[in-house]
């Protein structure tokens, strides 16, 4: 349908510039990020690792675009935020059964497998 030209319309016919939607990888790019960043600090049990882990794949679920998302790109950011909390836990598994011996009042006097690990 033609428009329909008012006197002293500064708009012309020929400067009209379509729209075309702007792409971007960013998502993509946090979720390569997230991804190696969780099996390093699964592999190397550094904590910083593990946060930058779980803040890159937050962000990979935030930037991704839902109309642009495939059928496994949901399954894709659930799997990367999962991947990202084991390292978080895998890292802080061994201060929290600490503390959780402590509590529970077993010390390694009293525990047989490290009384016989001294011993050897």
């Amino acid at each position: 349908m033609p428009r329909k030209e008012f006197p002293g319309d500064p708009r012309r016919d020929d400067a009209v510039v379509p729209y075309t939607p702007a792409t971007s990888n960013e998502g993509s790019m946090y979720y390569m990020i997230a991804f190696i960043s969780s099996m390093a600090a699964l592999f190397s049990k550094i904590k910083w690792i593990g946060w930058i882990a779980l803040f890159a794949s937050l962000f990979s679920m935030f930037t991704d675009r839902l109309s642009a998302a495939g059928s496994s790109s949901g399954s894709s950011r659930i799997s990367t935020i999962t991947l990202a909390l084991t390292s978080l836990m895998m890292t802080y598994l061994p201060e929290i059964l600490a503390v959780y011996k402590l509590a529970k009042g077993t010390s390694a006097a009293s525990d047989p497998a490290a009384a016989a690990a001294g011993k050897a």
